[in-house]
């Protein structure tokens, strides 16, 4: 059959207050990330929060600590005697071309220090390469730019390009120490012996500063990384809490809405029947059509306490809920004698031992119930029949009528269809619904007892 809702069967339905942190970001480089809605405790340390709420500051002071040893070594190169009476070959002071070079490198260093956090791979590789430059009016500061690119590639890098860069470092240097100590000007030579002593103990100082400069990078990165990693963690379960606590509600206004749409509608269809019959049989029969007035407002009645039970699960704590069982397998026959009441031509049968889960109970009730009100809606004076077959592996329902069928306009927004097939869902089963090549209209759904999806 065509998938359809038989109350739109003639057309197809369409289907914590805010708490911030107690410290900022260190750089913008290495955010702590945006807890949202966490609440974090002030970090321990006054000192320590200071500096990571300044961090330009910081970055100024490692600045200046390489810039003013340099410049003091950069003038005092330029009034060097061994510079004296000595010029280039393009006839340039050679005191005026060393002082311009290491000035130039100097304040490039200076420039690339401030950019340790935000590209410490850039910085490590560059202070690197400059500190193989010839420039012995520099010499002993050379090593200061790549003691804090090591350190700023682990604390705002990684762990292992920290030790990569460690690594690379240290076999450069000590082929540029091995090489440079193989010259005849090196301080390295004991006349024209190469001096290993002096060597291998320039080599194991250099190591020992690079390996400590790493070390306290990566311990320091380490411990941010991790800090970093449980506060995203924390606000990721903030996040989670509060997403299910949302689908949570609006599964639960969901589900109100389909109950209140099959009391209502099943409640007020009836009435209508009731109501358009006691009209018809006021004059000639009004003993009857008392009675008929009496059964609508017995079911108004019954409709408005239904309506009560539902709503009292929003009702704030303390206040006093009705907790009636829902309706279930055992309602199914009066719920029949409800729709012949008002009128219906109806045939119901029941075959097998109902179950006693009262969950797949009430969404056969459920399912009957918003099957026969479309047909009193749709099909007023139609044969129905409604049939449910209950067994060890599900239930089947069927109800079908003899009515136009196909012909009548669509009254509702298709909640119907919408309603029986997520009912069915919840024990894995099928909702076909359509008319009948004979004509007529016919709903027939299989549940699978106790399998929920």
């Amino acid at each position: 059959m065509v998938g359809g809702f038989p109350a739109a069967r003639r057309t197809r339905p369409q289907g914590a207050g805010r708490l911030t942190r107690s410290s900022t970001h260190e750089s913008p480089a290495t955010p702590l990330g945006d807890a949202g809605d966490l609440a974090l405790p002030k970090p321990p340390g006054g000192f320590r929060s200071w500096l990571r709420r300044h961090p330009r500051i910081v970055d100024g002071v490692v600045v200046a600590v390489y810039a003013l040893p340099s410049a003091v070594l950069v003038i005092g190169g330029a009034a060097s005697e061994s510079y004296q009476g000595r010029t280039t070959s393009w006839g340039l002071p050679y005191a005026w071309w060393w002082t311009a070079l290491a000035a130039a490198v100097a304040v490039g260093l200076c420039v690339l220090l401030t950019q340790r956090r935000r590209r410490p791979v850039l910085v490590l590789v560059v202070a690197a390469i400059a500190s193989f430059v010839p420039l012995p009016s520099t010499a002993g500061t050379e090593a200061l730019p790549v003691l804090v690119a090591l350190y700023g590639m682990g604390a705002f890098h990684s762990s292992r390009g920290a030790w990569i860069g460690f690594g690379a470092v240290a076999a450069a240097s000590s082929t540029g120490v091995m090489l440079g100590a193989a010259g005849p000007l090196s301080v390295l030579r004991n006349g024209d012996a190469l001096d290993l002593g002096l060597t291998v103990s320039a080599v194991t100082s250099m190591v020992i500063f690079l390996l400590i400069a790493t070390l306290m990078g990566t311990s320091v990165g380490n411990r941010r990384r991790y800090t970093q990693a449980l506060i995203d963690r924390a606000a990721q379960l903030v996040r989670e809490r509060d997403a299910q606590a949302r689908i949570a509600g609006a599964q639960e206004r969901s589900r109100i809405a389909g109950e209140m749409h099959d009391v209502i509608a099943h409640s007020v269809s009836v009435m209508i029947a009731l109501a358009e019959g006691a009209a018809a049989a006021s004059r000639s029969r009004p003993e009857q059509a008392a009675e008929t007035m009496a059964q609508v407002a017995e079911t108004g009645r019954g409709t408005l306490a239904e309506v009560r039970r539902l709503l009292g699960v929003l009702q704030e704590d303390g206040e006093q809920a009705d907790r009636r069982p829902q309706p279930g397998a055992a309602e199914l026959d009066g719920l029949a004698a409800g729709f012949r009441a008002a009128g219906m031509r109806l045939e119901y049968r029941s075959s097998g031992e109902p179950t006693d889960d009262q969950s797949l109970g009430l969404v056969v009730y459920r399912i009957v119930q918003e099957s026969l009100t479309n047909a009193l809606r749709y099909a007023p004076g139609a044969a129905v029949t409604a049939s449910v077959h209950w067994s060890d592996y599900g239930v089947g329902i069927e109800v079908v009528d003899d009515g136009p069928g196909a012909g009548q306009p669509s009254q509702g927004a298709g909640r119907g269809l919408l309603g029986m097939r997520e009912r069915a869902a919840l024990y894995a089963g099928t909702v076909e619904a359509g008319p009948r090549p004979e004509g007529g209209w016919a709903v027939s759904v299989m549940l699978r007892g106790g399998a929920t999806a």
